[in-house]
C-alpha cells in the first residue's frame, strides 16, 4: 500500500466514516452512529478479512442487528476482499457499488474554470438543493435527508469543514464540501442541479475547494469517485488519479 493510499484509508476511518461507536468483529469492525442511524457511511460492518458472503452476512446481522438496524452495508478498501463480495452479493440481490480513491498529483488538464463564481457558505444554504436531490433518489425520503445533511455538522467536529456553491438567480445550483484534518482534504459531495449542469460549474467548486484545502495546510487532497460513472472522467481532468478502491454492499 502506498503511503498516500495509508493516509486516504487513515483519514476515512476518523473523519469521513467515524462513528461514535466501534465493535469489535473477527471480520474487522463495526461502526455506528446511533444519532445518525439511516446514514450508511455512519453504520456499517467494516471487513479487513478474507470472507465469503454467508459469513460476512452473518456478521453484519450480528453487528447492525443487534443494535436494532434495520438496514445492513458491508464496507471494504481491500480490492480482492470486494472482487470476491461482489459476485456473491448481487446474486442474493445485494446493491454493489465500486468506488475509487483518487488523489490529486497532476496539474489540471482543463481551462481554467472561473472561480469567481464561487462562493464559500454555510452548510445550511446547500440543505435546500441538496435535500431535493436526495428525495429525487429511488431511496430518499425525507428523514434519510435530513440525517445525512445533518451528519455535515458531526463531521465539522472532527475535521476544518468549509462549503461552496455556485449562486444563479438567487438559488446555489452546484456544491461540494471540504474537509480538512492531518494535513489531508477531502472534496467531498460534489452535485450541480440538473438543468445547470455543463457549464462548468462543477470544475469550478472542485477546483476552489481544492485550492482552500492547500492554503489550510494540505499536501494531499482526494476524493471518492464512482469507478463506474462518467464523474471520474471529469476528476481526472482536473489532476486526480486512482489509488485504490473502496467496497460498498447494501442489502436492498
Amino acid at each position: 500500500m502506498s503511503d498516500e493510499l495509508a493516509r486516504v484509508h487513515r483519514f476515512e476511518h476518523e473523519v469521513e466514516m467515524a462513528g461514535t461507536k466501534k465493535v469489535p468483529s473477527p471480520l474487522g469492525f463495526g461502526v455506528l452512529t446511533p444519532e445518525l442511524p439511516l446514514r450508511h457511511d455512519s453504520n456499517f460492518l467494516f471487513v479487513d478479512r478474507r470472507v465469503d458472503a454467508r459469513e460476512a452476512i452473518a456478521e453484519a446481522d450480528r453487528v447492525l442487528g443487534g443494535e436494532g438496524y434495520n438496514h445492513r452495508v458491508i464496507v471494504t478498501f481491500d480490492d480482492e476482499i470486494g472482487k470476491t463480495l461482489r459476485p456473491q452479493l448481487q446474486a442474493l440481490a445485494w446493491r454493489t457499488m465500486q468506488h475509487v480513491f483518487m488523489v490529486q498529483g497532476r496539474a489540471p488538464e482543463k481551462e481554467a474554470a472561473d472561480l469567481s463564481i464561487v462562493k464559500e457558505v454555510d452548510h445550511t444554504a446547500l440543505r435546500p438543493g441538496r435535500t431535493r436531490e436526495i428525495l429525487a433518489q429511488p431511496w430518499g425520503t425525507p428523514m434519510v435527508a435530513e440525517q445525512i445533511l445533518d451528519s455535515k455538522v458531526v463531521i465539522g467536529r472532527r475535521a476544518e469543514t468549509r462549503f461552496f456553491g455556485v449562486e444563479i438567480d438567487d438559488e446555489i445550483v452546484a456544491w461540494t464540501d471540504l474537509y480538512v484534518a492531518q494535513g489531508v482534504a477531502q472534496i467531498e459531495d460534489v452535485a450541480t442541479v440538473r438543468e445547470h449542469r455543463e457549464r462548468g460549474y462543477a470544475t469550478a467548486v472542485v477546483l476552489r475547494a481544492i485550492e482552500v484545502g492547500r492554503e489550510l495546510g494540505a499536501d494531499l487532497v482526494f476524493l471518492v469517485a464512482d469507478d463506474e460513472d462518467w464523474p471520474k472522467e471529469l476528476y481526472g481532468r482536473l489532476g486526480f488519479d486512482p489509488v485504490g478502491r473502496l467496497y460498498k454492499f447494501a442489502k436492498p
